[in-house]
């Protein structure tokens, strides 16, 4: 059965005919939502597409609530260069996913829709992205103009905006990747999927406060993690998701 939203309608942009999706009301205030997420490790305890399977279920959970939202297919495959030393990581190039997210711009645009907002849980996305989107829009744009005025896009990069609210959960001495926090998520989200047997606590050279350096992460840390998996709990989770929901669920409100 397809998935719906309060309101009745499908929220999954692959359920519909063409024909369903062409006669729907209201087309330049439909919300497209686009996850984005990766391949690539995290850790001994969590698969490798942690950020893509994320992604996609906090973009259903949020469209469930919000009415004229509709989810594009996960985009799996993320910019993972920080990564690419450790097994089954699959890395895509910046113009690679540039070309995408912007076809998928115009696709929408050809059909008569205005808005999208990309939701991303891989932290190597976020400048390939934002680049991404300014582009597409540029190319949208009228003779003269800088950006098209026509299609509003948004960039969400989870956690990001919860950043005080996780620290006040954390045992461990921070959180970033494969972490007390994502593998918390995680077995709220998909148990089956986590083995906390091999949860194991290890941190990256520099502390929370320090500017993220972009290096081959696997000299940095054996198993793939920067943070305390060891303390995550479905409590945490459950905390964790309602948050993530609800910021992702404002934002699609407000536009």
């Amino acid at each position: 059965m397809p998935v719906l939203n309060t309101t009745g309608q499908k929220i999954y942009l692959a359920d519909y005919t063409w024909d369903e999706l062409d006669r729907l009301p209201r087309k330049k205030k439909l919300k497209f939502l686009l996850p984005l997420g990766a391949i690539e490790e995290h850790g001994y305890h969590l698969p490798l597409g942690t950020d893509a399977f994320q992604a996609g279920k906090i973009a259903e959970l949020a469209a469930q609530k919000v009415s004229e939202t509709i989810v594009l297919p996960t985009m799996s495959y993320g910019y993972c260069v920080d990564t690419m030393n450790f097994c089954g990581t699959i890395h895509a190039s910046a113009r690679t996913i540039c070309s995408l997210v912007s076809d998928i711009v115009a696709s929408l645009y050809r059909h008569g829709f205005r808005k999208l907002v990309v939701l991303n849980f891989h932290g190597g996305n976020k400048g390939v992205v934002d680049t991404a989107l300014r582009e597409a829009v540029t190319r949208l744009s009228e003779p003269g103009s800088l950006f098209s005025d026509d299609f509003e896009v948004y960039q969400l990069n989870a956690f990001e905006k919860l950043e005080k609210k996780i620290k006040d959960l954390l045992e461990g001495n921070d959180y970033g990747h494969a972490c007390e926090i994502e593998t918390s998520v995680m077995l709220e989200l998909a148990s089956e999927l986590v083995d906390m047997e091999l949860a194991q606590e290890e941190y990256m050279p520099g502390g929370a406060d320090t500017v993220w350096r972009i290096r081959d992460m696997k000299k940095a840390s054996t198993s793939g993690v920067h943070g305390a998996p060891n303390h995550a709990s479905l409590e945490k989770g459950k905390k964790v998701l309602e948050w993530l929901v609800e910021d992702l669920a404002g934002l699609l409100k407000q536009i």
